[in-house]
């Protein structure tokens, strides 16, 4: 199912290097489809095949009961993870946008609270016939305030993304995770190697920041309008940015008991 086919935009503007979106989902049962049908398996990354390959490895019955307690010991999808599985699903289809997401991060949890440092969306965007690296924060929040509290303050989603545009610490640590999950497919380390070198010509300013806020309230652009504005103040010069707001038909609480329907 199309993210297109559930969405209107409701208000879209922009400041200098910086455009906001908002985008208002109106068919609960539709969105529930969309959980199930595309969202499901980039949180539970079903991709992967692991959860086949032990069924195929449990060849007795004590085995058997041993691989059930196992997979029964995942813990529970927070709200946050669901949002950011959807804030890549969205963007996949986003027509003005052409995204490729590498790797599922979700491979990467070796503990069950581990998350990749430094973004929580990391890809490439293909801007004016060439990729850029493409670094992405998600923000989930049912705070009736306009815009909610996720969006200022040091650990707000402006202040994250004006330090994904200028730390090279940052920069450093996702080329090389990058790097790593590249390698092994040609059209993927094709997409590496345009956007690493567009972003040393740049002196390190080529990159496509991407805001995501997914919310349970009525659409409002003042959710996004002026953190916009700071961050188009704070951007390097050919660093350009996107904000994006998603207003869900069901309450943001209820999307793990979805989920887990889902699976």
């Amino acid at each position: 199912m199309n993210k297109d086919s559930l969405a209107n935009i409701d208000y879209s503007d922009s400041q200098g290097k910086v455009r906001w979106l908002g985008h208002v989902i109106g068919d609960a049962d539709l969105f529930k489809g969309y959980l199930r049908q595309t969202v499901a398996s980039r949180v539970q990354d079903d991709a992967s095949g692991f959860e086949e390959t032990l069924r195929a490895l449990a060849t007795t019955g004590m085995a058997t009961e041993q691989l059930e307690r196992l997979l029964c010991a995942t813990p529970d999808t927070k709200s946050w993870e669901i949002g950011e599985a959807l804030a890549e699903c969205f963007l996949e289809t986003e027509p003005d946008l052409d995204v490729c997401w590498p790797w599922n991060t979700v491979r990467d949890r070796r503990t069950p609270r581990a998350s990749l440092p430094g973004a929580d969306l990391v890809g490439f965007c293909r801007q004016e016939d060439d990729f850029w690296l493409l670094i992405g924060e998600v923000k989930t929040s049912s705070d009736a305030s306009s815009p909610p509290g996720v969006m200022s303050g040091k650990d707000g989603m402006i202040s994250q993304l004006a330090e994904g545009a200028t730390r090279l610490d940052i920069h450093h640590a996702l080329l090389q995770w990058l790097h790593a999950r590249c390698s092994g497919d040609s059209d993927l380390r094709g997409m590496f190697e345009a956007a690493v070198c567009r972003y040393l010509s740049s002196s390190g300013e080529a990159l496509f920041l991407v805001g995501v806020l997914i919310r349970d309230t009525s659409p409002k652009e003042t959710d996004l309008r002026y953190r916009g504005i700071t961050l188009a103040s704070q951007l390097p010069g050919q660093a350009c940015a996107e904000l994006h707001a998603w207003y869900l038909p069901i309450t943001i609480r209820d999307l793990p008991s979805l989920m887990e329907e889902a699976a």
